[in-house]
């Protein structure tokens, strides 16, 4: 069966950063020319051009069309009715613009399947696209999207359209294949089950030298939690948890790095429980250096949890990348992250709402050095199962077999 050529079309790309950007980078990256991207070079939450875009697209191995806007700049929450109805034409010719170059690839390049990667801004294409066109649509569903309800019923009504009217629904994690089934009545035998990846060239090897010299870490044994500073990734409970950590492990040190919007709030919190000398902020952490950061850390805690509106964590990449290097994860409950820690083996998991839990889970494994061994050697087999290469060959294999 010839493999088919697939267009992922997105509302931004790396070089920003997030988790659905991160996959499909990886995606592409190991396509061999089968997987584009089109997306954007404009970032729709800032309104300001994406930094460093044209060389991130220069030096990428797979191909990348850019236009200005794959989604309107967000509105102040103060907007008036005037700016409103501007935003609104320019949504309209925006969108045809995002259609009409769509098509283009599609005849230039020989594109068979396109795959949506942001539903609520670009599953309107779906309609148009098999109208116009003979491709298979494909919607890319992470979790967030579909565990969060839209703005509005209309919207809502418009999410589940868009679903159903697409060929085929990938998702991430059998969270995410729950609740298309549950909440938007996806058939099941149309959902491709497609759980995320880890770059084994990257993430692989347990004894790395810092590919920064000018890293400093605490001594032995200390915990990594890594990823956006925001509220569902539970960073704050962890520090919450840390007193009690320290109570029963008066060595032990905390390590964060990522930014986010709770970067703040988590700063504060570290000065009101008087932990300056045992958690520290880094900050954005370089792709290159993460891989040491992995492999140092004794563990990897990240205790996310589902927050009252929905919003969650539809996998849990880190954790992946964590157990690539041989270190075990504390993870939380919700979401989808039972597809990537297995209880028990690769690390535990907590209620990322409650603190005793994150902290007792901690301090078991900070005492039990042999259990973390065990952990991380079982960890570092489950990564090698996991890698992008073949992650990505057999999605390429499934939008073949949609044509068939």
């Amino acid at each position: 069966m010839a493999h088919s050529k697939c267009l992922i079309v997105s509302t931004h790309h790396r070089p920003l950063v997030g988790g659905a950007l991160t996959v499909y980078e990886a995606l592409a990256k190991h396509s061999a020319g089968r997987i584009s991207i089109l997306t954007a070079f404009y970032d729709y939450t800032t309104g300001q051009e994406v930094p460093g875009w044209q060389a991130y697209d220069a030096a990428a191995p797979y191909k990348i069309t850019r236009i200005r806007h794959m989604r309107a700049n967000l509105l102040s929450a103060y907007a008036g009715i005037t700016q409103k109805i501007v935003r609104k034409i320019g949504v309209f010719f925006n969108n045809r613009r995002i259609l009409n170059q769509t098509l283009s690839l599609i005849k230039k390049n020989e594109i068979s399947t396109v795959c949506i990667g942001a539903q609520d801004a670009l599953g309107w294409l779906v309609k148009p696209l098999k109208k116009h066109t003979s491709v298979k649509v494909v919607i890319y569903v992470h979790g967030e999207e579909v565990s969060q309800p839209a703005f509005s019923p209309k919207f809502e009504t418009r999410r589940q359209q868009g679903l159903l009217a697409a060929d085929a629904v990938v998702a991430v994690s059998r969270f995410t294949v729950n609740l298309l089934v549950e909440n938007y009545r996806v058939p099941i035998e149309r959902i491709k089950l497609h759980t995320n990846g880890v770059d084994l060239q990257v993430f692989g090897g347990t004894d790395l030298a810092p590919a920064n010299a000018d890293i400093d870490l605490p001594a032995q044994p200390w915990v990594f939690g890594c990823g956006r500073l925001m509220e569902r990734k539970g960073f704050d409970q962890l520090i919450e948890a840390w007193p009690a950590v320290i109570e029963a492990f008066s060595t032990a040190k905390l390590v964060i790095g990522g930014e986010g919007p709770l970067s703040d709030q988590l700063k504060k919190q570290i000065l009101r429980l008087g932990l300056e000398s045992s958690v520290s902020l880094r900050g954005w952490i370089p792709d290159s250096d993460l891989p040491y950061y992995y492999q140092q850390a004794a563990l990897f805690a990240m205790p996310n949890r589902t927050l009252p509106d929905g919003d969650t964590e539809g996998f849990g990449l880190v954790f992946l990348e964590a157990a690539a290097m041989g270190t075990p994860s504390i993870a939380g409950l919700g979401g989808g992250t039972a597809d990537a820690v297995t209880e028990g083996e690769t690390g535990l998991f907590v209620d990322g709402a409650n603190i005793q839990h994150i902290s007792d889970a901690i301090v078991r494994l900070l005492e039990d050095e042999p259990l973390r061994q065990k952990m991380g050697a079982q960890a570092i087999a489950h990564a090698k199962t996991q890698g992008w290469q073949k992650k990505t060959d057999d999605l390429v294999s499934f939008f073949s077999a949609l044509h068939a």
